[in-house]
């Protein structure tokens, strides 16, 4: 049975069960206090007649004052019966001893071809005077009710069921395409961290290997290696430790990123930081042309993440670019959006690059990386860190024909 199939009918079968229950309840309820009050007009006439001198008279009186049609009858020792009120209620015979001592007490059922209620007022001798009033109205108004819950309850389950199935169709294929875009999500995710382990076990793998063979090879060679092959194997072994120094504090900068939370975030004055790392840039290369248009903007973030985003982008262009290339910063809003453009006019990237986009350790430009040394994971810190601040980060080559980055920030 297929899962939509299943859903629907156990929703019908429970909004039947509340339904059908609810209203068996209700009619009930009804049915009960109908017989109640019948029995309260039974108690109210034999309290009358017990209380007054003369029995039969009082029953004449009471019955003729009395809304409810009632039969009453008189008793005598000898269990013979005599009619002083008679109703649609006919009393042929005396009353069992046992419903006698209980109608004495309080009103009794009394479960015959016509249903009804007796009531039986003690006299002196073991005299009784009973007083009987049918139920049927009772009864009949019962079975009309429980018929009509019947038909309302027939229509009410199809029609729910109709709409059920029709509202389950179709929140569970959107529920259905939910759980699949997750699944695949889920699965991408971890095929790109297996992806990124990797990457990082390689980057840490190789340098060890270098300094796993020059150490080797002082330990092998001893007093045989010569004073320049020493210093050129220490100096190799200093590279390759500063590189997996570079790798280990980029991982720990990822996991930092990570492990921040929006609730700590607070207003930043993001023209402000902008200014300070073109200003920074400006130190860093005294003859490179940088214009900055910086609009005065608000974001909601962190202040440590945001000057740590600006501070690996202009130390890519530090890196990459040559001394006297121009940089061009501009900030501006739109709608809710603060949005950063960095350009530069380097080199740029491989036309490959910006198709690709960013994709953790892997460079944009081997050949630029051997030359400039880096793990490759800049530009992913920079891209994590917009994310956590709910952004946008996008490549494309720059009008000064160099890389231009695009930030996209929502606004305090």
């Amino acid at each position: 049975m297929k899962l939509i199939t299943k859903l629907s009918l156990s929703a019908v079968v429970i909004f039947a069960v509340a339904l059908i229950g609810g209203g068996y309840s209700l009619v009930e309820l009804n049915y009960s206090n109908e017989l109640k009050r019948t029995a309260t007009v039974l108690d109210d006439v034999a309290a009358q007649i017990a209380k007054s001198q003369d029995t039969l008279s009082a029953a004449l009186v009471v019955a003729d004052e009395t809304d409810t049609p009632l039969t009453i009858t008189f008793l005598d020792m000898d269990g013979n019966l005599s009619t002083i009120v008679e109703s649609s209620i006919k009393l042929n015979s005396a009353p069992s001893k046992t419903t006698l001592v209980a109608a004495s007490k309080k009103s009794v059922n009394i479960d015959a071809a016509t249903a009804y209620q007796i009531r039986a007022v003690k006299l002196p001798g073991n005299e009784f005077v009973l007083i009987a009033t049918s139920t049927e109205t009772a009864h009949h108004a019962r079975d009309n009710n429980l018929l009509a819950l019947a038909l309302v309850s027939m229509i009410a389950i199809f029609l729910s069921g109709a709409a059920i199935t029709i509202l389950i169709r179709r929140d569970l294929k959107s529920v259905i395409v939910t759980l699949a875009g997750t699944a695949d999500q889920e699965r991408e995710t971890r095929q790109s961290m297996q992806a990124f382990m990797g990457d990082a076990s390689h980057e840490l793998r190789t340098p060890l290997t270098v300094i796993k063979g020059y150490a080797e090879l002082l330990a092998s060679s001893g007093k045989k290696t010569s004073a320049e092959q020493r210093e050129k194997a220490y100096a190799r072994i200093v590279e390759q430790v500063n590189r997996m120094d570079d790798t280990i504090s980029s991982l720990l900068q990822l996991a930092e990123v990570g492990s921040i939370s929006s609730n700590s975030f607070g207003s930043v004055n993001l023209a402000q930081l902008t200014q300070a790392a073109a200003d920074d840039l400006q130190a860093l290369s005294p003859k490179r042309p940088i214009v900055a248009d910086l609009a005065q903007v608000e974001v909601k973030g962190s202040n440590d993440l945001l000057a740590r985003l600006l501070a690996n982008a202009i130390g890519n262009i530090n890196r990459h670019t040559g001394q006297s290339a121009p940089v061009r910063m501009s900030l501006r809003t739109e709608r809710k959006v603060a949005v950063l453009v960095i350009e530069d006019g380097g080199p740029g990237l491989p036309a490959e690059a910006y198709e690709r986009g960013i994709q953790g350790f892997r460079r944009f430009d081997e050949s630029r990386s051997r030359e400039t040394g880096g793990t490759g994971l800049g530009m992913t810190i920079m891209n994590s860190i917009v994310e956590a601040h709910s952004g946008q980060l996008a490549i494309s080559p720059s009008e000064l024909g160099g890389l231009k980055l695009e930030i996209r920030l929502p606004l305090n």
